[in-house]
């Protein structure tokens, strides 16, 4: 062999020596970097992605974002330390000798398997980032419906919206149990409505929002519901304007809506308007509470009292006073007309103004007539006994009127001149009595309207009326009641609310309750059995429904159709407190915001100083200082803004 060849095979030792050498190196740093993420792959693959069936998997904790940044800069330092560690290693030629002598490989593992111990445990470090980015992941596969089981993509949808809903209850301080839907109490830090927002607003609710939020999602152009929801689109806020103040709530008894009803009232007085509700539930409870939270901010607040029933013009106070007289049959005719028509002759110079007025106008109606044959229409006699036309008149209208007689009075309050700030007037129409008078409420209020609009008065101005259907007796529908009060109400610059608990309350006929529901006012709806009419005014979207194998681990066909973009199932699943409202072609799910709870046993000295009691009272640790109850929410959630 040559000089030459045998340098150049020297060369090519050296070279195969340094080569093994640095793929060594090379396979080392590999392992040591992809160990780190066998922890995170492998809890991946094993979860699959039934788990992200279950709410708890879409719930974003505040803390998630900081044990994301201390696991990869944890796992980062420690990788980046090993690299340098090796660099030195290799620089300082130590490497070259480890390798080069025998025993290199059973040496090899005694030194590098507690590193490789080390780094496999550090990627439990990395199990929230993976958790992070796998949620990302199946959010983004939901959002293009590219789950391979249909019926797991629907129950992720519906735990993603349970999450949402969950998340914006921690935020404001309400305990929620996921498991019922119920609400079990509130937080110390609570946030009570109303909540101040800028610009003089007030809100009542927050919006729900998922909690997992993809790219596409962020740069989806949705439209904010006008008037109601704040610029951020995080708030259900009053409308600045009592005209926009109009809204239909549908809701089943015990899902939140007497607490949605109290915080709108409150944000109103908030606004310095004057506030009446009328609650066909005829609870004295719900009233006293009202009156007592409202008298806890300060406002002043009526709870019952007399109604002035003769307020208004002389051609109201006979529509008040007919509505008392039975429906009209053809038989009845006669006599109704008559008793109008006496009515109008009595009230030619100035309506009548009490009951005291009403006997004495119709005993002598002389210095009210208007001329001679108004005054012998009323006098006329109509039977042997010399009764006359308006002595009949009275009677008939005396029987209607008595059992109303500890509801009304001259002094009473009325639309135009209320007593408080609130006035609340607590019904029950199980009460025959009560029910009518719920019923000539309304007629005055459609009075009312009339009025404003004569005398072009916009002053604010709001009416609840809970329970409303139950008030509307005789030959009148509530459908067209409603129908007609919202069409009129923001001309006149009135604010209105009613509420019911079913579409099917507002009507037994079809085309009246889509009058009712298709009004312009703002329709806002919880937990229903019967969503079906209702939803279906949340608009339908254009989605790719899949056909799947019966064991539905594949898809199969699949074509475009509506579907509700409200699920009727969500909103008969809704959690107490969960509302969603729909007005001109938008949607917001929202939380309303829990009422400041007062005791009665305090004076009314103490009540008016704002003080109350939080529902629950738990401290750091979450426990119920009062019971010893645990709360497995976070005790300190809060809304930040």
């Amino acid at each position: 062999m040559s000089g030459n060849q045998f340098v150049a095979g020297s060369e090519d030792a050296a070279s195969d020596a340094i080569a093994g050498v640095l793929k060594a190196i090379f396979t080392v740093l590999l392992v040591l970097v992809a160990l780190p993420l066998v922890v995170p792959v492998l809890a991946g693959r094993i979860a699959g992605d039934g788990i992200a069936t279950r709410t708890r998997f879409w719930l974003v904790w505040r803390w998630h974002w900081l044990a994301n940044t201390i696991g990869i800069t944890l796992v980062t330092a420690l990788v980046g330390t090993e690299i340098v560690l090796v660099t030195v290693w290799v620089q300082s030629g130590q490497a070259h000798a480890y390798f080069s002598g025998v025993d290199w490989r059973t040496d090899l593992a005694p030194t590098l398997v507690p590193w490789m111990l080390l780094n496999l445990v550090a990627g439990v470090l990395l199990l929230p980032v993976a958790w992070s980015i796998r949620r990302r992941r199946i959010a983004d596969r939901v959002r293009s419906r590219r789950i391979l089981d249909v019926v797991r993509q629907e129950k992720i949808e519906t735990a993603r919206k349970r999450a949402a809903d969950s998340n914006v209850a921690r935020s404001i301080g309400v305990l929620l149990d996921r498991n019922t839907g119920r609400i079990t109490g509130t937080t110390r830090s609570a946030v009570t409505v109303p909540l101040h927002l800028d610009e003089g607003r007030s809100a009542f609710g927050v919006t729900s929002r998922v909690t997992v939020r993809t790219l596409a999602d962020r740069f989806y152009d949705a439209r904010r519901v006008r008037d109601w929801v704040d610029p951020t689109g995080t708030y259900l806020v009053l409308p600045g304007t009592s005209s926009a103040l109009r809204a239909l709530i549908i809701a089943e008894s015990g899902s939140g809506k007497s607490v949605l009803i109290t915080g709108l009232v409150l944000c109103a007085l908030e606004y310095g308007w004057p506030v009446f509700v009328i609650d066909a539930k005829g609870d004295p409870a719900d009233a006293a509470d009202l009156v007592a939270v409202a008298e806890s901010y300060g406002r002043t607040a009526v709870a019952g009292g007399t109604w002035d029933f003769f307020n208004g013009t002389a051609e109201q106070v006979t529509a008040k006073l007919m509505r008392l007289m039975p429906a009209p049959d053809g038989a009845n005719q006669h006599y109704l007309n008559e008793i109008r028509g006496v009515l109008q002759a009595v009230q030619d110079r100035t309506p009548i103004r009490s009951v005291t007025e009403l006997r004495e106008r119709l005993t002598d109606p002389g210095p009210h007539a208007r001329d001679q044959y108004d005054l012998s229409m009323v006098n006329k006699v109509i039977d042997r006994d010399g009764t006359t036309a308006g002595e009949r008149a009275l009677q008939s209208l005396l029987v209607a009127l008595r059992p109303l007689e500890r509801w009304i009075g001259p002094d009473g309050w009325s639309y135009d001149a209320p007593r408080a700030n609130v006035t609340i007037v607590p019904l029950s129409p199980v009460d025959d009595a009560q029910a009518r008078l719920g019923d000539l409420l309304l007629l005055d209020l459609r009075n009312f309207l009339a009025s404003r609009l004569e005398r072009r008065d916009k002053s604010p101005v709001v009416v609840i009326v809970d329970e409303f259907p139950q008030l509307v007796t005789g030959a009148q529908d509530p459908g067209d009641t409603a129908g007609s009060l919202f069409e009129t109400a923001r001309s006149a610059g009135v604010g209105l609310v009613l509420a019911t608990q079913s579409p099917a309350g507002l009507s037994n006929e079809e085309v009246r309750r889509r009058r009712a529901l298709t009004s312009g006012a703002a329709l806002i709806f919880g937990r229903s059995k019967d969503p079906e009419e209702i939803v279906k005014y949340a608009g339908t979207v254009m989605r790719m429904e899949a056909a799947g194998r019966a064991s539905g681990d594949e898809l199969g066909s699949a074509r475009a159709q509506h579907s509700f973009v409200i699920p009727p199932q969500d909103v008969r699943e809704a959690a107490d407190g969960a509302f969603w409202i729909v007005q001109g072609g938008a949607i917001a799910p929202f939380r309303a915001l829990p009422n400041r709870t007062i005791t009665f046993q305090q004076t009314p000295a103490y009540k008016t100083a704002g003080a109350a009691v939080d529902p629950v009272d738990v401290d750091a640790a979450g426990v119920d200082i009062d019971t010893g109850e645990i709360w497995n929410e976070d005790p300190d959630a809060e809304l930040t803004r």
